[in-house]
């Protein structure tokens, strides 16, 4: 093999390294008992405190964990029932507090759906009570989330008719009542919710609608429409002001103050050949998601902010990519430093933080690299970038076989924050990398020029 081909190949290894190297390695995978492919999938994560989680099944029943997912245990509430619960959307199970957890599902299976029942427990799990909702057939259980012990919100779809229901209950779901609906929805108290949808009898067509309610689902007012192709999939609040939801092709939108104006994310460094189907705002500063590309066979991967969306890093999954889609389903964290996802398959992974909190709201105690905003760009482009300590620091962008094509700093800095412009005027369309060296420090980050 000739030198000059071989760098390109060279080039490809030196970026993987620094991805994998210069963002946290800390996502390291768990046991499913059930195995892992078809038969072991699972849907909605959820910890309620550092070392009890539970994950819904898709076959039914739960995952527990006692030791932060050291260990998981198989609980199937009713052996006897043959019921199933999807996995994507991961939104069959609810929790609130440590005592209250409920789970939807099909009965007799998505393959031959005959109604819908909610398993709820008062007491941690050590005793369930079963609430049949529907014994209609084509008739399968999607969505159910409490806000507190007593009010909660259930979506059944009947995929023979295309007919959403909307179902809500104020006595900790021991009675259900009807209920105006818009999709997808998620609860942040008894009044205060919001909710997305499509056209079409799958709402998979635009317009993709985001709708608010202030009176727990009796009225709905339309906040945002966008008739770009790509759905949304995943919707979250971390309080009544602070939300996010994102979708297909890179989609990733936010809000500040209750939905009144959503702004779309595009310096996430999700992009628009990429899917996201969940989620996760800790609070108005800390939101992590996950992502997977659409069309490779890419490893998923999970984006993460501490700023409220200003700054954002990579964070790599242990999972492999064989498989073509492999996303992520659900994911959870109890506090910056403490995480868990499940993903296609039947996988688990548990992410443990190497920094503090107030380092990472300081931002001056670590090196840090951010993802370019706008991204993707047509010409120009910022770059923010954090340096704890003096010294020279670089930063230069590549082409994807390896040839530097501008260098944007080198100099001497001193500790601070900062923000430097590229202009990419005279570079054709296509993924570059742009590389951040200082010190022992080295990073590098995706950008995609579109003209």
């Amino acid at each position: 093999m000739k030198v000059k081909n071989f760098l390109p190949f060279i080039f490809v290894l030196f970026v993987t390294a620094f991805l994998h190297n210069a963002t946290a390695q800390n996502w390291v995978e768990q046991t499913n008992p059930l195995g892992t492919g078809e038969d072991a999938m699972l849907g909605k994560i959820h910890f309620v405190n550092e070392t009890e989680g539970w994950i819904s099944c898709a076959k039914g029943g739960f995952l527990h964990t006692t030791n932060a997912g050291s260990d998981w245990i198989y609980v199937n509430p009713f052996p006897s029932d043959t019921v199933e619960s999807f996995c994507d959307p991961a939104l069959s199970m609810s929790w609130v507090g440590t005592t209250h957890g409920c789970n939807i599902g099909t009965i007799g299976g998505t393959s031959n759906p005959q109604g819908v029942v909610i398993y709820c427990t008062s007491n941690s799990g050590a005793n369930w009570n079963k609430i049949i909702l529907s014994s209609e057939p084509d008739v399968m259980g999607i969505q159910v989330q409490f806000a507190d012990v007593n009010n909660g919100w259930a979506l059944i779809f009947n995929f023979n008719s295309g007919q959403a229901s909307f179902l809500r209950t104020t006595d900790s779901g021991n009675n259900w009542a009807p209920q105006n609906g818009r999709g997808l929805f998620y609860f942040v108290d008894a009044s205060n919710g919001w909710a997305f949808a499509g056209s079409g009898a799958m709402g998979e067509n635009p317009p993709y609608t985001i709708h608010r309610t202030t009176d727990g689902g009796d009225s709905w007012t339309e906040q945002y429409s966008d008739n770009s192709a790509g759905r949304f999939n995943g919707i979250r609040f971390s309080d009544i002001n602070n939300g996010w939801v994102v979708g297909e092709n890179g989609k990733v939108l936010k809000t500040d103050n209750g939905g009144a104006s959503w702004s779309i994310v595009t310096n996430s460094g999700i992009n628009p050949d990429e899917s996201c189907k969940a989620v996760f705002p800790l609070d108005e500063n800390h939101v992590w998601i996950p992502s997977k590309d659409n069309d490779a066979n890419q490893t998923p991967f999970v984006q993460y902010s501490p700023d409220g969306g200003s700054m954002w890093s990579t964070q790599m999954t242990p999972f492999g990519s064989t498989q073509e889609d492999y996303p992520i389903f659900s994911i959870c964290f109890i506090n910056p430093e403490l995480g868990w996802l499940t993903a296609d398959y039947g996988r688990i992974a548990k992410y443990t933080g190497t920094t503090s909190v107030e380092d990472e709201v300081n931002g001056l105690n670590d090196f840090s690299l951010g993802q370019n905003y706008p991204n993707p760009f047509n010409p120009s482009t910022k770059i923010k970038f954090n340096i704890p300590e003096s010294g020279n620091t670089t930063i230069k962008v590549f082409n994807l076989l390896g040839s530097e094509v501008a260098t944007l700093l080198n100099e001497m800095k001193q500790p601070g924050t900062y923000e430097i412009n590229f202009d990419a005027a005279g570079l054709s369309s296509g993924t570059y990398f742009y590389s951040m060296e200082s010190g022992n420090f080295r990073e590098v980050m995706k950008m995609i020029i579109l003209k």
